[in-house]
């Protein structure tokens, strides 16, 4: 009977139970169902939070920040959870938080990015959140208001995929364009298949720009096993079976773009391109800032695309 009504409950949230998964990834995956079944519910609220993961690129997260305010209605309030590995990293990082302390942006210290993510869910008071970082940037507008009105129970919602996607920058392939199909309740949106998908189209657990219930995510986050955002979004994949059962969604073009010009975690082998980030860091305190808008519009061919970089003076 128990087990009876944990399925009835697992479809209404549409959660999945597997039968056939690695012994001890599914013991886990179980646990973390059981803990998502528990905490899930209803909601008719589209309100989003997001939560930005930064480490020594003020100057890049800068270009975040003021191009996600240029090109959004109605933005979410925000969370930044940042590191600096050094007095003048940490040095840019104080100016960037005196020049954004008139928008709803919250900075937070990072000391141990585990216990530090743990605590800044017990922050998040909205039903959905979305994780963004720090080399990204807005190239396209997006009404966060509309765009947070998407049920995260049925969809996984991106920025980062656009139908113009052809190639996978981190595993260096070309990948082929799913089946796409219109979106019933968002005209400008298109659906398509996580299942069917390949490369970065068959990846739902993703920290760049992907919409999840919040509810959910707090259960990953205090379940799982990580030490830094990159093994934060490694340890979310123990949970591909879920949330690959559910619908991607995304704009017909992509909303923003990763720019891996240089590379700050040591977590992975991850590519990337040779920018210093000193060299950013000392411009930034110079006084120059990224001139975003150079790229409005990009038809980039790859979620991740290396780009070139033009200063304004601030």
């Amino acid at each position: 009977m128990i087990k009876k009504s944990l399925k009835a409950l697992a479809r209404k949230f549409g959660l999945h139970l597997i039968s056939d998964y690695d012994f001890q990834k599914r013991n886990m995956y179980l646990k973390v169902l059981e803990r998502m079944l528990l905490s899930s519910k209803e909601t008719c609220s589209s309100a989003c939070s997001i939560i930005i993961f930064s480490k020594d690129r003020a100057m890049q997260l800068d270009a975040l920040l003021r191009s996600m305010y240029h090109y959004s209605l109605n933005p979410p309030k925000v969370f930044v959870l940042y590191n600096s590995s050094n007095q003048l990293f940490d040095s840019a990082y104080q100016e960037l938080i005196s020049a954004h302390k008139h928008k709803e942006a919250h900075f937070i210290k990072e000391v141990n990015f585990n216990q530090d993510l743990k605590s800044l869910f017990l922050k998040v008071t909205t039903p959905k959140v979305l994780f963004l970082v720090d080399d990204l940037m807005f190239k396209n507008q997006v009404d966060f208001k509309r765009f947070s009105e998407v049920d995260t129970k049925l969809f996984v919602a991106s920025l980062r995929m656009g139908n113009h996607l052809r190639f996978s920058y981190t595993l260096q392939r070309e990948q082929k364009a799913p089946m796409f199909e219109n979106n019933s309740e968002f005209q400008e949106m298109i659906n398509w298949s996580y299942q069917q998908g390949e490369l970065d189209w068959a990846y739902p657990l993703s920290v760049d720009g992907h919409l999840f219930d919040t509810q959910e995510m707090k259960v990953l986050v205090e379940e799982l096993n990580y030490k830094a955002p990159n093994s934060f979004e490694e340890a979310l994949q123990i949970m591909t079976p879920l949330f690959k059962k559910r619908t991607g969604v995304c704009f017909k073009e992509s909303i923003i773009v990763n720019n891996p010009c240089n590379k700050v975690q040591v977590e992975n082998n991850n590519i990337a391109g040779h920018i210093s980030i000193e060299e950013l860091n000392e411009k930034w305190l110079e006084g120059f800032r990224i001139n975003f808008e150079e790229h409005k519009g990009l038809l980039n061919e790859s979620a991740h695309q290396e780009l070139g970089i033009s200063f304004l003076k601030r």
